[in-house]
């Protein structure tokens, strides 16, 4: 039997598979969905909710830090290097002097921060942690929020100034990341359902191909109990074919990144005859030239969407293009976006 959410437990839910984190401070420009769930949160029989439907749906809760929540179900466990970027950006926000006391002006001077971190972290180049650290904390927890100059004269030749404004519950999220990352914290043990909604969860998208074979019977016959437990939240929509199934979201706009659209352009032409595995750099740089001929594209961004949005499997020592594939459209506009059919 489904969990039925309220609106605010749902809009908790929500924020966590959003960012794997609640927080609870109020500013006034907290939307009052957030306001409203904030004050919910408070209440046991909400936290309850929350916590069944999430035990229910992939088999972990989130841990309560003074009314902050914390859920780290998502991508598979960070290398030693990311939670090394992750530990030293905590520590480089915690010591700002800028950020000490209660300042209503959060923000940090981006270059700042990246400096402390590469410091910490010399065998990365400064770009590559800036980008690690907006992939963490601007992304997936979305702790910082980027802040730049709304308007710049364009006859002033200038470099834009770059700040991160800083969550005002960044201090005590800091302290449940270092205790969670500390605690080595078991996977407990899951039920098929459980193991096929996390990786709907993570991936997006299942192929047959790449699913055991027990999973994927799994999946065919409870395909309709566990989209119910999806459309609880309001914004998902599972779609089951004979080869695929995909978990979309309604909330999503469509990517605008050039790496995205070359992707689903190689895996449209690749097709389920395949390419040989050493030829598919080379056949991302064509494509990417007839796609994009100005502009410059790493091949390696390429392949990481192709693996991440299920585009291709291997075979052998071919790539093969999933059934998904075919349920994406890339486009090529002045403003390309790529979405499902």
């Amino acid at each position: 039997m489904v969990t039925h959410l309220r609106g605010a437990e749902r809009d908790i839910v929500n924020q966590l598979i959003d960012r794997n984190l609640f927080t609870s401070t109020l500013t006034a420009q907290t939307p009052k969905a957030t306001v409203n769930a904030v004050k919910a949160l408070k209440k046991t029989v909400v936290q309850q909710h929350v916590n069944h439907f999430l035990q229910e749906l992939v088999g972990t809760i989130p841990e309560n830090y003074q009314e902050n929540l914390v859920w780290l179900v998502g991508p598979p466990k960070e290398d030693a290097e990311t939670v090394h970027i992750l530990l030293a950006t905590l520590k480089a926000v915690i010591n700002v002097p800028e950020l000490q006391g209660n300042r209503a002006d959060r923000s940090v001077l981006t270059q700042t921060i990246v400096r402390q971190v590469h410091s910490e972290v010399p065998q990365l180049d400064e770009r590559e942690i800036h980008r690690r650290i907006t992939q963490l904390f601007v992304d997936r927890f979305q702790l910082f929020t980027p802040d730049t100059p709304e308007y710049v004269p364009l006859d002033q030749d200038q470099e834009v100034i770059e700040y991160w404004n800083v969550d005002p519950d960044f201090n005590r999220i800091a302290q449940a990341l270092v205790t969670r990352l500390a605690t080595k914290a078991a996977t407990p043990p899951l039920t098929r359902l459980q193991r096929l909604n996390r990786a709907l969860l993570i991936k997006r998208s299942l192929s047959r191909a790449t699913t055991s074979p027990q999973l994927w019977q799994t999946l065919q016959e409870h395909r309709t109990e566990l989209a119910q437990q999806w459309a609880e939240l309001g914004r998902f929509d599972l779609e089951c074919g004979d080869d695929y199934a995909l978990l979309l979201d309604r909330t999503r706009t469509p990517s605008r990144a050039k790496p995205t659209v070359v992707a689903i352009a190689v895996a449209r032409q690749i097709g389920e005859v395949g390419l040989p595995a050493a030829k598919l750099m080379a056949k991302i740089k064509q494509v990417t030239a007839v796609l994009f001929p100005d502009a410059t594209i790493s091949p390696t961004l390429v392949k990481q969407a192709l693996a991440e949005l299920g585009l291709v499997t291997v075979r052998d020592t071919f790539v093969v293009a999933t059934p998904i594939a075919q349920r994406f459209l890339a486009k090529t506009t002045p403003e390309e976006e790529s979405h499902h059919e």
